[in-house]
């Protein structure tokens, strides 16, 4: 079986302009989260998708493989769906550029899931919420679970009417970083897009609408991903004081 990672990447962020090129600690963004990937074990293939040419001149010159793609993807799932004819894998892990706290670990935990649970066709790893006021961030991407971790729905603000304690048994956080097989990759990224996935901006809804089942795969830390100002300072915080990411970038380094 073939696993591979994709990282979509694309200069024009509403929130954060540029922020894939923002530098932390001497490297760009992208440059973290390619590193970072880089560390998962056994090694797997690894490419850099953008349809901008500063990224990928950047991405260059840290020896990443970048393919340019073209610059009409609403999302990166669609982005993927356009490398993917050339690379040919059984399943694609999606890590989006602004991942850039993801722990190799925790890929390496998604890349065994996918292994041990084959009946699935998408995969997203998800975490357990800090603060119930993560309930109502519009910023942060939630879902609701099964029992089993299946997912039964994503969203950005809650709709339950139970207590904030108790949504929190049911109601996880979304990371940035997925899997799709190639059955249903070669679907979703040649339909068009869906009513609920534009309305909410939440690119797996894609997946929910069209009938697919989604597996969630439970990490244990909860990192913000980097989509505000605010993220930038709380990254850097957690870069300076977490002991995990300390480890991290001692290997990148």
């Amino acid at each position: 079986m073939k696993i591979g990672i994709v990282i979509p990447a694309r200069l024009e962020s509403e929130r954060l302009p540029n922020k894939v090129l923002l530098e932390f600690m001497g490297r760009s963004m992208i440059e973290h989260v390619w590193q970072r990937a880089q560390l998962v074990e056994p090694k797997i293939e690894i490419v850099i998708a953008t349809d901008n040419e500063l990224i990928k001149t950047k991405c260059d010159q840290f020896g990443a493989v970048t393919v340019l793609t073209k610059n009409s993807h609403l999302n990166g799932l669609s982005r993927v769906g356009e490398v993917s004819k050339d690379l040919n894998w059984d399943f694609y892990i999606v890590l989006q550029a602004d991942e850039i706290l993801i722990e190799p670990k925790n890929l390496k935990f998604l890349i065994d899931a996918i292994k041990s649970n084959l009946n699935f066709d998408f995969y997203n790893l998800i975490t357990g919420m800090d603060n119930v006021s993560e309930l109502n961030d519009t910023n942060t991407v939630k879902c609701i679970i099964r029992n089993n971790n299946s997912i039964i729905n994503f969203t950005r603000k809650s709709s339950s009417v139970a207590s904030k304690p108790t949504q929190l048994n049911f109601t996880k956080k979304v990371c940035g970083v997925y899997a799709i097989s190639k059955r249903a990759l070669g679907m979703v990224a040649t339909s068009p897009a869906t009513q609920i996935e534009m309305a909410e901006s939440i690119e797996q809804m894609k997946i929910i609408e069209m009938g697919l089942d989604v597996l969630g795969v439970i990490v244990g830390t909860n990192y913000p991903s980097v989509n505000t100002k605010h993220d930038v300072l709380a990254v850097l915080e957690i870069l300076e004081s977490s002991k995990e990411q300390q480890a991290i970038l001692r290997l990148i380094q």
